[in-house]
């Protein structure tokens, strides 16, 4: 019989009741209140104390400054900022701990491939993950949503581990509760939806594909999950997507934008408007050639003290921003992606399906670049192109540790060595690529009958 787990995270229940929290809020609520020139104020007060702080504390900008002959006093505003050098990618792939500014017993690690399949390593603190809960938790009670409510989130499978049975965990302290992404099938539905009754959220939220699946399967069943809000992040949702969660949930969307490297963030507002908030993070825009009116994000965050990253290039676009004003009222610049991480869907072994693949490959490192392939549903290969510090046995031990904890077992899957990785017409790398996709469900045709 189907299983449900309880455990208390120590880690999420500091994020969510730290004393800290209470006065980021204070400041945050002061600053969603500011006009624009209260809001600049407020960046470069930041940034300001946050480039002086990374020029003493910080091996890679104590370097730069000393040799590019720059003060850090010198960079006051926000036109001062181009002086500055641009953070690519490989410099977090290469050496990441260039950029910390406390020791590193005081931060963790976070590692991804984003969208351009090139592992790298970043660095975070309390404070700034605080900081970040506090934010969102600010965007969700513009919808009415308080600290403390109950929400039903899927983002991965890794909590159920190696046991078929568990389906669910219980997180009191969190006030949570996790459903496995790789339970998503009619098989476990029943017990899926038992807990989630008796749970009684007030939210859902998780990754657009793991929500619009378990949308799919309480449409199926002829019943509806009326909630305050769909909180959703980390993929771009289709249109089909969309229609399929609003008709089940009968709650509004609520989205937000970040990056795991935590330099910018955006997100959806009451109104109907999708805001950069100026108060987490400053954004610059890179014209992308040859794309008319796109741009290419450049980030400066305001918060992570431990890891600075000034003027780091997230590889994300946007269009031009509405000029209008946003009748929600608040002086956020308006905010409208284009490209971000799009995957396909994969399927395990058994049929069931993998949602956001690239998490079995993120945290790999030692590899300039790194693919995931599935040849037909169960059978798999990593592809990779080796870096600095590779170790191919380290590498193979947790991509296939992690493929059993989000796909199960009796998946196969094999390692080839590249000098680079194969790119599409347009020169871009799929980092999840299906050249069988077997019996998938198309969403589109789901949404719409």
């Amino acid at each position: 019989m189907p299983q449900v787990r309880s455990v208390s995270s120590v880690q999420q229940r500091l994020r969510r009741s730290n004393p800290m929290i209470a006065t980021m809020r204070a400041s945050l609520a002061r600053t969603e209140r500011a006009d624009a020139a209260g809001l600049r104020r407020y960046q470069e007060r930041r940034l300001r104390a946050m480039v002086r702080w990374a020029a003493r504390r910080s091996p890679f900008y104590r370097r730069w400054f000393d040799e590019a002959g720059v003060d850090p006093r010198s960079i006051r505003t926000l036109e001062d900022l181009p002086r500055l050098p641009l953070i690519e990618r490989r410099h977090l792939a290469e050496t990441p701990e260039d950029f910390l500014a406390y020791p590193k017993r005081l931060v963790w690690a976070a590692h991804s491939s984003g969208t351009s399949g090139a592992p790298m390593t970043v660095y975070r603190t309390a404070g700034s993950s605080i900081f970040e809960m506090a934010a969102l938790q600010r965007q969700w009670g513009w919808f009415g949503i308080t600290p403390g409510s109950g929400s039903v989130e899927l983002r991965g499978s890794t909590f159920a581990g190696n046991d078929p049975e568990v389906v669910a965990l219980h997180n009191p302290g969190a006030h949570r509760l996790l459903i496995s992404s790789f339970r998503l099938s009619p098989e476990f539905f029943p017990a899926i939806w038992r807990e989630i009754t008796a749970f009684g959220p007030a939210t859902v939220e998780g990754w657009p594909s793991s929500l619009a699946l378990l949308a799919a399967l309480i449409r199926d069943a002829g019943r509806t999950l009326p909630v305050r809000g769909v909180i959703t992040s980390s993929e771009l949702m289709s249109p089909a997507q969309i229609a399929l969660m609003r008709a089940v949930y009968v709650g509004p969307i609520i989205d937000h934008y970040g990056q795991t490297e935590r330099v910018v963030m955006a997100g959806g507002c009451e109104a109907g408007g999708y805001h950069l908030f100026s108060d987490y993070g400053i954004m610059e825009l890179l014209p992308v050639p040859g794309t008319g009116d796109e741009h290419e994000i450049v980030g400066t965050p305001l918060h992570n003290w431990g890891f600075p990253l000034l003027r780091y290039r997230t590889g994300d676009r946007v269009g031009t921003p509405a000029t209008e004003p946003c009748p929600c009222g608040r002086a956020f610049p308006s905010f409208g992606l284009i490209g971000g991480r799009t995957e396909d869907l994969v399927r395990a072994a058994d049929g069931r399906p993998v949602p956001l693949a690239s998490t079995i490959i993120d945290d790999l490192t030692g590899l300039k670049e790194v693919q995931f392939v599935q040849h037909r549903p169960g059978v798999f290969e990593v592809r990779m192109v080796p870096g600095a510090g590779y170790d191919r046995a380290a590498v193979e031990a947790l991509a296939r540790e992690n493929l059993l904890l989000m796909a199960g077992p009796g998946n196969d899957v094999t390692f080839t060595e590249m000098d680079a990785l194969p790119r599409s017409g347009s020169g871009k790398l799929k980092m999840i690529l299906v050249l069988d996709p077997g019996e998938l469900p198309d969403q589109r045709e789901s949404a719409s009958s």
